[in-house]
């Protein structure tokens, strides 16, 4: 779906896709027409030699096509099926559209966004704020990769190396990714008072974003006390120390003096300052920024890679480094089809079926 979305690589006539070149490298594509009986034959011969069938339809597709996990596990009973859905396979949703923008506005990621005045209070009235990221879609496929590599390793360690079923949720996932909101939720409702919150969620002077001098940000994150202690030090705020947990007026009183602080000096010259203390202060960045900053550059984050036609062009570098096999982008991403013949080749189908495949409509 992300092979002709723009923003596109341009050189003449040439284009293509920066979503489909970061998102699917490495990878190879072959096009079935899987509502003709030939297709689902060339289906089920991947099959008999896969691992994992991946898919992103909605609940009862992959039945109707006749490629669901009870149909495929039939051909290879160590197959492994992921379905990643917006609401996943049982619920009253599970059959509604959605984007990420709707599951995780579902699982309270979205209202978390707001600026909190306090923390907790559902009494708020300033706007959620939409991510300029993907949550669900992204926090959803680490989940369902870590489901996957679950059910990879339990199938090696049963006799009959069986395979299963992975039902992955993408509203599921992100609201998996609030145990600190939930902690604090949860102990509230048990005891019927308000919980005593970490600040994780905006709102506290020693957590929260503030502006400087040059109209940038500094996000503070000076939740132990020692990060605290020497985040007032390096402000020259020495007497804020002991009112690091103050509420009500008084926290508010806190975080202006913080933010008036913070708008005497640029966000180049608080950062210079605070390398001289163990406290928690980093750079609001955007992603430009970001991919120009030494400890991204130093992880090996941003590659560049050899296209044919377009030239050197950037990619995103991997984040899980290992120390014998690293990742390596060996491909670029191919166009929709453009392995179809070679795959049908590497299951034995002749230049004659290919041809006839064509002429039927099955690729």
């Amino acid at each position: 779906p992300m092979s002709n979305l723009p923003p596109f690589f341009r050189k003449d006539k040439y284009y293509e896709s920066a979503f489909n070149a970061v998102l699917m490298r490495n990878k190879k594509s072959i096009t079935l027409n899987l509502k003709t009986d030939d297709a689902k034959k060339i289906f089920y011969e991947l099959v008999k030699k896969a691992d994992v069938v991946m898919d992103t339809f909605r609940p009862m597709v992959m039945e109707r096509l006749g490629i669901d996990y009870k149909t495929l596990s039939a051909i290879n009973p160590s197959i492994i099926c992921c379905s990643m859905t917006g609401y996943g396979q049982n619920g009253p949703y599970k059959q509604k559209a959605g984007h990420d923008i709707n599951y995780i506005g579902i699982s309270g990621i979205l209202d978390a966004t707001r600026e909190r005045a306090v923390f907790g209070r559902e009494d708020q009235e300033r706007p959620p704020l939409v991510p300029g990221l993907s949550p669900a879609d992204i926090g959803g496929a680490l989940i369902a990769a870590i489901g996957i590599l679950s059910a990879l390793f339990e199938r090696e360690q049963n006799p009959e190396r069986r395979g299963q079923f992975v039902d992955i949720s993408m509203t599921d996932s992100t609201f998996f990714f609030q145990p600190i909101v939930a902690a604090n939720k949860f102990v509230r409702d048990l005891s019927g008072k308000k919980g005593w919150g970490s600040g994780g969620g905006g709102g506290s002077p020693y957590y929260g974003v503030y502006r400087t001098k040059d109209n940038k940000y500094l996000a503070v994150g000076a939740i132990e006390p020692k990060f605290w202690h020497a985040l007032c030090e390096g402000l020259g705020k020495k007497d804020l120390k002991g009112k690091q947990y103050t509420q009500g007026e008084e926290k508010e009183k806190v975080i202006g003096e913080l933010q008036n602080e913070f708008l005497q000096k640029t966000q180049a010259e608080w950062l210079k300052i605070f390398e001289n203390y163990d406290t928690c202060v980093s750079a609001v960045k955007n992603f430009w920024e970001a991919c120009e900053d030494p400890q991204i550059l130093a992880r090996n984050m941003i590659v560049k890679m050899e296209h044919p036609i377009l030239g050197e062009v950037q990619n995103l570098g991997s984040p899980i480094k290992l120390s014998r096999t690293p990742a390596t982008i060996r491909s670029f991403a191919p166009k929709i089809g453009q392995n179809t013949e070679e795959i049908l080749k590497s299951l034995d189908h002749s230049e004659e079926d290919i041809q006839i495949f064509k002429k039927n409509r099955v690729i």
